[in-house]
């Protein structure tokens, strides 16, 4: 589902890119400019249709100055980490890219009853599937086809055989008892401890599937990294509620001073609205994290290949290395990263299940 913006004084149309949300701005007269370039090539030959079809975002990518155009185009180097309601491929016969277009399952839009004039403003939202919500679905259940005949086997009292098992029992033991138990404690940790695994292995799916060429990094979308902090801010707010109440939770955000009545007067209201800010900050900066992280080792990635394109096809020989490099270190991230969110998601729950 997807709310995207348009300036004032644009058609009242929605266009098909809007409705499905592309991010290609729509271009008055683009129809007609193509139709007047399409017509010059069929005067003057084949090769000048080419070359007009690769004035409009097609490069050749058999030539040294295609590769340039392609890797340094406005868009390229953010449609790894951008969502879409489409997947791109190679096409291998000088065209930019394919595209494999999601199918939307209600194929309708929605008009957002609470704000005036939409079409006027904002596109109407649709209710149309991106890859990254794909990717997600994709990611739950790779996660639950692992998880699952796991879990049975633990619960049968069956040791895990087999190198594949034996590292998944080793990591949910490691979550176990050097993530969860310090931070949150013995007596709580238990319950805590389908959320974490649940975490660790959906985050570093999603990394998992974002080094695949093409697939799209999903963690580099700060929606998707803001809705698992939003997770683990309910969680937390949830557990202090269920141990304290309510209100005992939002109060307990102070920590007990001995202050005289007066000065306690100024200084408690204070103090609790700068923990109460800190709280949301924490659980923001949780969110932002992941997305910069992941954001950031894509886009140099995608900056190195660009190399190729700038410097030829030479390059490649200088660039490759380094590109092997980053990946591996992208690899090494992309867990880190997965163990990183876990950890804070299990310090702040464990601050809210034990107050201080």
């Amino acid at each position: 589902m997807a709310l995207f913006f348009r300036p004032e004084g644009t058609d009242d149309h929605v266009t098909d890119d809007h409705k499905s949300g592309g991010i290609d701005a729509h271009v008055h007269g683009a129809g007609a400019a193509v139709g007047h370039d399409q017509h010059v090539a069929e005067s003057h030959g084949g090769d000048h249709l080419h070359e007009a079809h690769a004035g409009h975002g097609h490069h050749d990518l058999a030539t040294p100055e295609g590769l340039k155009a392609h890797f340094l185009g406005k868009r390229h180097l953010l449609d790894h980490v951008l969502d879409q309601p489409y997947f791109e491929y190679p096409t291998g016969d000088g065209a930019r890219h394919g595209k494999i277009p999601i199918p939307n399952p209600l194929g309708k839009t929605w008009e957002n009853p609470m704000i005036a004039s939409p079409n006027k403003f904002i596109a109407p939202t649709t209710f149309q599937p991106t890859k990254f919500v794909v990717l997600e679905v994709l990611a739950a259940l790779l996660v639950a086809a692992v998880v699952i005949p796991y879990a049975r086997r633990v619960k049968d009292g069956d040791r895990p055989k087999g190198r594949f098992w034996n590292l998944i029992d080793v990591v949910v033991c490691y979550i176990k008892d050097e993530v969860a138990v310090p931070a949150i404690g013995s007596s709580d940790a238990k319950r805590f401890l389908p959320l974490l695994w649940t975490i660790f292995f959906f985050v570093l799916t999603l990394n998992l599937l974002g080094m695949i060429p093409g697939v799209g990094a999903a963690t580099g979308s700060i929606t998707v990294t803001a809705a698992l902090a939003l997770v683990v801010f309910l969680a937390v707010v949830g557990s202090g509620s269920k141990k304290m109440g309510l209100l005992g939770f939002w109060k307990a955000q102070v920590p007990h001073m001995e202050l005289h009545p007066a000065l306690a007067f100024f200084l408690v209201p204070m103090i609790w609205a700068i923990e109460v800010f800190g709280l949301f900050v924490k659980h923001a900066v949780l969110a932002v994290r992941l997305f910069a992280n992941m954001f950031a080792g894509h886009m140099v990635l995608a900056v190195f290949i660009a190399f190729i394109g700038v410097f030829g096809y030479v390059s490649s020989v200088l660039v490759g290395p380094a590109v092997l490099g980053i990946s591996v270190l992208e690899l090494m991230v992309a867990f880190i990263q997965a163990y990183v969110f876990t950890f804070l998601s299990a310090l702040f729950i464990g601050a809210a299940v034990h107050p201080h």
